[in-house]
């Protein structure tokens, strides 16, 4: 009983918050139609057979609990109400409809604040709400788009940080060089910054198409880097920092420069194409190839030809030195001790 005096009030608590208007002016929630119906059959001289078999004589909400299913059952059926679903005649879920104030094409940040202010308004209602009508929850296509985008707005991130994270990790076991990882590192940072710039300037807003191209796009912007890094850390001896670089500019420079430049030509291609991911992933690509291209030759080479190491390998040299030391002195002391044990 006192769930469905509950429910009777409910509509009107919920349609007096901000965020929540009711989808036309003469709108009710069905559980107050309901109510309505059931003191328009209790005074009327003749009532639908519903009523008469399956509500016990009741005026108004609330129902007798044993009559309460068969009954709100019986008048949905009677009137084509879809509001109300049942199972083997118990009511599982009662259906009102909603239209919240912020609209479709709202921002992010006023879709997330409604979010919130709706659901801490239910988070509320169901600490007072009877046993049986305390699971009540809402959904409204603007939360999936928002849900989904905030999804989308994290796994570019995410993928981005997992990105640098391998690339750093790949560029100091290739390079043997703390610095040159830091070097690459600001590197490929400058790559993914500048490209999605770009795109962002070109009006492009993150969606699925983009979440894709962009999770292709971190794994392309690393390339040039690692590959002038490596060489640069390669060249044999202690050498001047210029020097390094001029290495790295002649031994790896070409090729980079081949790869770029039959890159951005499949990508010049692709434009031309009408499925609309091929033309969305050839501006990605070429946007990024160009940065790449960027990237490597005027920001990395610059950083190391200015502030570059001469002997790059020296840092994680030493370390792994030490470490090889320990345990030869482990080693060693263990079999000593082996030694003195059988005499």
């Amino acid at each position: 009983m006192a769930a469905q005096s509950f429910l009777v009030d409910f509509c009107d608590r919920w349609f007096d918050t901000d965020f929540a208007l009711r989808p036309s002016s003469d709108y009710q929630c069905p559980i107050n139609v309901f109510d309505e119906w059931l003191q328009q059959q209790s005074q009327s001289d003749l009532p639908d057979e519903g009523y008469t078999q399956h509500c016990g004589a009741a005026t108004s909400v609330p129902v007798a609990e044993g009559n309460f299913d068969a009954c709100i059952i019986a008048w949905s059926q009677s009137i084509g109400e879809r509001s109300i679903l049942q199972e083997n005649g118990v009511v599982r879920i009662i259906v009102t409809s909603t239209n919240f104030a912020a609209p479709w094409f709202s921002s992010m940040e006023v879709l997330g604040k409604e979010w919130r202010d709706s659901e801490k308004w239910l988070e509320t209602d169901r600490l007072h709400a009877p046993e049986g009508v305390n699971r009540m929850y809402h959904t409204s296509s603007n939360f999936w788009r928002y849900d989904t985008n905030e999804r989308l707005l994290q796994t570019a991130y995410g993928a981005g940080a997992i990105a640098l994270s391998f690339a750093a990790v790949i560029l100091l076991v290739s390079s043997r060089s703390f610095t040159l990882t830091l070097f690459s590192v600001l590197s490929i940072g400058y790559v993914l910054i500048a490209t999605i710039a770009c795109l962002v300037g070109l009006g492009w807003s993150l969606g699925f198409l983009e979440a894709v191209c962009l999770a292709i796009l971190i794994g392309i912007s690393c390339d040039f880097v690692i590959h002038f890094s490596h060489a640069y850390a390669m060249h044999p001896g202690q050498q001047a920092r210029d020097v390094r670089t001029k290495f790295a500019l002649i031994h790896m420079g070409p090729s980079v420069l081949a790869a770029a430049a039959t890159t951005m030509a499949g990508a010049i291609i692709m434009l031309f194409t009408e499925i609309l991911f091929f033309g969305k992933f050839a501006v990605v690509l070429f946007m990024t190839i160009v940065h790449s291209t960027i990237g490597s030759f005027f920001v990395f080479l610059t950083i190391t030809d200015c502030i570059g190491p001469s002997d790059p390998t020296k840092g994680v040299d030493y370390i792994v030195n030490k470490i090889r030391q320990w345990f030869a002195a482990k080693c060693s002391k263990s079999v000593s001790l082996r030694e003195q044990d059988k005499t």
